[in-house]
């Protein structure tokens, strides 16, 4: 009987060899950031190998970040989804990977996505630059201080989108609302991403106000009181301090 095999697509006609290789896994920096633990901090990876026709063919989740398989030599989709507190599954779908809103965050969510190619190593260990996930959330950092004396502050939120942009006001969610007192506050609040582009006819600050901004811009709602007068401010979000309302992950 006589019998021959041959390897798929390569033409020395051998099995080629598994390439071990070794990655980090970091934060990517914020574009302006409070260094504190939580904001850096990666507790779980799920990471993935996608061929050529989109199926996965590798799949690890671990505690560790830093990231260590075998693969044979070729080109893939690398994905790679941080702080989900879970396995996600050998195939999952696209909306396993889906962020959803929350008032606290223990760690943030993070993920990578990007192309990747594995070359043979001469000492069988292929070393590759870090590999950088970004947050999907963005943070809100806020200071208030109140100048004339007769106006106390009583109240804190921040008005979020709940999955993505959309033209549908049930798709939208008030964070817990945070009772002040006095005339000074501070906080943090992390949001999903909210882009809803720009209006180019606001010029000045004071027109970025509830007459002129798109329907569901994010915006942080200060209530207080003057006497018998109960007021509210609304500062909406954005890139710049009049036309922009994009909130932008990792920002």
């Amino acid at each position: 009987i006589l019998y021959s095999c041959i390897y798929e697509d390569e033409a020395d006609c051998c099995h080629p060899t598994k390439v071990r290789v070794e990655m980090a896994v970091r934060p990517e920096p914020m574009m302006t950031v409070t260094r504190t633990a939580d904001e850096y901090a990666i507790r779980d990876l799920n990471f993935y190998l996608y061929d050529d026709n989109g199926n996965v063919v590798l799949h690890r989740y671990q505690t560790s970040a830093t990231l260590r398989f075998e693969c044979l030599p070729g080109d893939y989709r690398m994905r790679i989804a941080a702080n989900m507190g879970r396995d996600l599954g050998e195939n999952p779908a696209s909306e396993d990977f889906t962020v959803s809103h929350a008032d606290e965050y223990d760690v943030l969510p993070m993920a990578y996505e990007g192309d990747i190619t594995i070359i043979p190593s001469a000492d069988g260990v292929l070393t590759l630059p870090a590999v950088e996930v970004r947050r999907c959330v963005a943070k809100v950092s806020y200071n208030i201080s109140v100048e004339p004396a007769d106006i106390e502050l009583r109240s804190v939120s921040v008005f979020d989108v709940a999955a993505r942009p959309s033209d549908d006001p049930d798709d939208y969610t008030g964070c817990p609302e945070i009772e002040l007192s006095g005339q000074q506050a501070a906080g943090n609040s992390y949001l999903l991403p909210n882009r809803q582009g720009t209006v180019s006819s606001i010029t000045d600050q004071r027109q970025k106000n509830p007459d002129n901004v798109p329907a569901n811009a994010s915006y942080l709602l200060i209530r207080a009181v003057r006497g018998s007068k109960v007021l509210a401010y609304y500062i909406y979000l954005g890139g710049n301090n009049t036309s922009d309302f994009n909130v932008r992950a990792n920002v």
